[in-house]
């Protein structure tokens, strides 16, 4: 007989659209009750509401028990009704999806290990590392490095604490940090929240039939300091040389920043469109027509990007072009398949190396290895 999976996650927010790691929890949570587990949900620190709702939200069809805790309430009062929530669901495992800012607005959530060991007693833990610390980039100030020390010993009084069975982690980076840390953390690939879309309208699809032009997207939040201007000069140098770019699109929940790129973009001559928030049919439809994708995420990061992992179930290859963000030379990784890093002067040898993208880490797949991975310490 097969084993049915009890489990609760526990994130910090589940407004959907608004929080990457709730939208994640939320597919992973749907995808486990399709194959025939029994899972909720627990938002313990919810900005985006201002009473309890204990309630379902909806994945597709599916309907995923959850309790959304506003964070206007104090501490002792969220982790109390959890626990009566938890102790009604009685699940055998409890799923940290682990974020320091999720819990604590400096990412400094002291005492969390200590609620967190009441929350789940007799119950076993996994935790998944979303996010470390500040202060890993080799120019980070001083402020970030003593700031990253402090959710550093966090994270290891966690871990005591808890005694996870198991401990994962998106990033190679984050997965040598934690070996640092004597944590032992094995790499769950990251799935998109924008899987390929099966069902396009129908007046869209001879678009899709048409030849692929040369199309450039920029999808996801734009972080300052990337070296636009440089980028933008070199794409007007490139165009002028015959490789024709016909557009750079912009769509998404950007941010301020978008202005900027939009400003020099145009400046250098090139043409730029800028869509704004779409619905993820949209924008699958827009990524499976264009050609490269751009994202502001460092490339030693690229792992933990929902951007990326959009861009690379579209088969689509990535350009980092972010601002100077590197990890001690003995914690250098190599980007995943398919992604390349922009540094000024080589995006001609960029565009012309061949790429090999892997579009397997579909939530699907992803959930599979989670429960492989739970099933395998009984």
């Amino acid at each position: 007989m097969q084993h049915v999976l009890k489990i609760v996650f526990i994130t910090g927010s589940l407004q959907p659209g608004c929080d990457g790691v709730g939208d994640y929890t939320r597919l992973l949570a749907g995808e486990l009750i399709r194959r025939g587990s029994r899972v909720g949900i627990i938002a313990l620190n919810d900005f985006f509401i201002k009473e309890e709702l204990n309630s379902v939200q909806l994945c597709g069809l599916l309907e995923i028990p959850l309790l959304r805790l506003p964070s206007f309430l104090t501490m002792k009062e969220r982790f109390k009704k959890a626990k009566t929530w938890i102790d009604d669901f009685d699940p055998e495992w409890l799923s940290l999806q682990y974020v320091p800012f999720s819990y604590h607005s400096k990412g400094l959530p002291f005492g969390l290990s200590r609620k967190l060991v009441w929350l789940g007693k007799g119950k076993r833990w996994h935790v998944m590392f979303h996010e470390l610390w500040v202060g890993m980039n080799v120019r980070a100030s001083t402020k970030e490095i003593l700031w990253g020390k402090l959710q550093r010993v966090i994270i290891c009084s966690l871990v005591t604490h808890l005694k996870p069975s198991i401990i994962h982690t998106h990033s190679q980076l984050y997965q040598k940090q934690l070996m640092n840390c004597r944590i032992d953390a094995s790499l769950l690939p990251l799935f998109t929240n924008i899987p390929p879309t099966d069902a396009l309208p129908e007046q869209l699809i001879g678009m899709l039939k048409k030849e692929k032009p040369n199309t450039w997207v920029l999808f996801g939040t734009i972080h300052p300091g990337a070296p636009v201007e440089f980028f933008a000069n070199e794409v007007s140098e490139l165009v002028r040389e015959g490789m024709v770019l016909s557009s750079l699109t912009i769509v998404g929940r950007c941010g301020t920043e978008q202005e900027y790129w939009a400003h020099v973009w145009k400046d250098a001559g090139l043409v730029i469109n800028i869509l704004g928030e779409q619905s993820s049919e949209q924008i699958s439809l827009i990524m499976s027509r264009a050609s490269l994708g751009i994202v502001t995420t460092p490339a030693a990061l690229a792992e933990k990007s929902g951007a990326v992992a959009a861009m690379l179930s579209h088969n689509l290859p990535v350009l980092c072009v972010s601002k100077f963000w590197k990890p001690p030379v003995h914690l250098l990784v190599e980007p995943p398949s398919g992604v390349m890093e922009y540094i000024p002067g080589n995006l001609k040898a960029c565009l012309q190396k061949r790429q090999i993208i892997d579009s397997s880490n579909t939530v699907a797949n992803v959930s599979r290895q989670f429960v492989d991975s739970i099933l395998g310490t009984f």
